[in-house]
């Protein structure tokens, strides 16, 4: 009689544990399937595309100014046509291919980051399933947990600053209004000295050479 209750507790604790890595097995299937579904891998690749083309569409952005605050720039420079604009618009073309390929690595990034954080958020589940957390339970964890990674990935993908990205270009733009600045300096400068002499009216008490304000000559 001992003999034969003792065959049925450890048959019972046999079965149990073959019901546990049963369950255990199942629960851990349905992680793997759901987060390797082809599904994913698409959300992926377009999360890499969308953040290229929101990166690139910012680039001809601001390429685009660039481009015509040079063309000003040449134009009152008097420097069309010449080896200035042509060092100018190869810079303006390396920068521009620099920042397809900053495009392109943002959203390299992004689709990494977002596999990251699924691959962290597996690891999770799959520790639950070893805890014994039943298939049900699993699945609608997964399904949220991709979710919310996507979701936060979408978030994040666009959140640099484009300014220290395409900084180049920004770059160019600060020459032109630095040239730009310093003309109009020249010509200021040039009105104030010589003034006296030429401005109309620039005396104090009259203009040319009459006025008592150029240098004690009045009179003359």
């Amino acid at each position: 009689m001992g003999g034969g209750s003792s065959n049925s507790a450890q048959d019972a604790a046999n079965q149990a544990e073959k019901d546990r890595q049963a369950q255990i097995a199942a629960s851990t299937a349905s992680i793997n399937s759901i987060f390797s579904d082809p599904k994913r891998q698409a959300q992926y690749s377009k999360l890499q595309q969308d953040t290229t083309n929101y990166y690139t569409g910012d680039l001809n952005r601001q390429n685009t100014i660039a481009q015509r605050n040079l063309k000003f720039a040449l134009a009152r420079s008097g420097l069309v046509g010449g080896s200035q604009q042509a060092a100018e618009g190869t810079q303006l073309s390396q920068d521009y291919d620099k920042g397809l390929l900053q495009a392109s690595n943002y959203g390299q990034q992004a689709a990494a980051n977002l596999r990251n954080q699924d691959e962290t958020t597996r690891n999770t589940l799959l520790g639950l399933a070893q805890s014994g957390a039943d298939t049900t339970t699993i699945s609608q964890q997964a399904a949220l947990g991709l979710q919310n990674n996507l979701l936060s990935g979408q978030g994040t993908a666009t959140a640099n600053q484009l300014g220290d990205t395409f900084s180049n270009f920004n770059d160019i733009y600060q020459q032109s209004q630095d040239r730009k600045t310093a003309r109009n300096a020249m010509l200021y400068g040039y009105g104030q000295v010589y003034s006296p002499l030429f401005g109309p009216g620039s005396g104090t008490n009259g203009g040319g050479y009459g006025g008592s304000g150029y240098g004690g000559y009045g009179g003359y």
